[in-house]
């Protein structure tokens, strides 16, 4: 009966997203994420509600997955360079989190940026 539990209980999280698979890599500065691959630079379009690409937890300090440099001008076209955008698609969309689960973390920086998988 504990089995069974169990197995209800893994197959419920995955259905519900909690067990996505997402992998970095490194080498090519991507995430995939569900079988989709998205570049960690360019233009990036945040939302507040509904589904994104990614989702993204800030940190201040300590470990994170990708040190970002955010780009005002220009193009993003090195890894860990952000430029937010408003409208149209962007390289991919993002939703913050402050807790519970996320694909990645990331911790905004002025010089030093790029990918630094945990």
């Amino acid at each position: 009966m504990k089995k069974l539990f169990f197995a209800l209980f893994l197959g419920l999280l995955s259905l519900s997203g909690f067990a996505q698979e997402v992998t970095i890599d490194k080498e090519n500065c991507t995430i995939t994420k569900d079988g989709k691959t998205f570049p960690l630079y360019g233009e990036v379009r945040v939302v507040d509600s509904g589904s994104a690409d990614l989702t993204v937890k800030v940190v201040d300090s300590g470990s994170c997955d990708v040190e970002v440099k955010i780009i005002e001008n220009g193009s993003a076209t090195s890894c860990g360079e952000w430029k937010f955008v408003s409208s149209g698609s962007g390289d991919f969309t993002v939703r913050f989190y402050e807790s519970g689960p996320v694909d990645i973390e990331i911790k905004y920086v002025e010089h030093g940026y790029g990918l630094y998988v945990k």
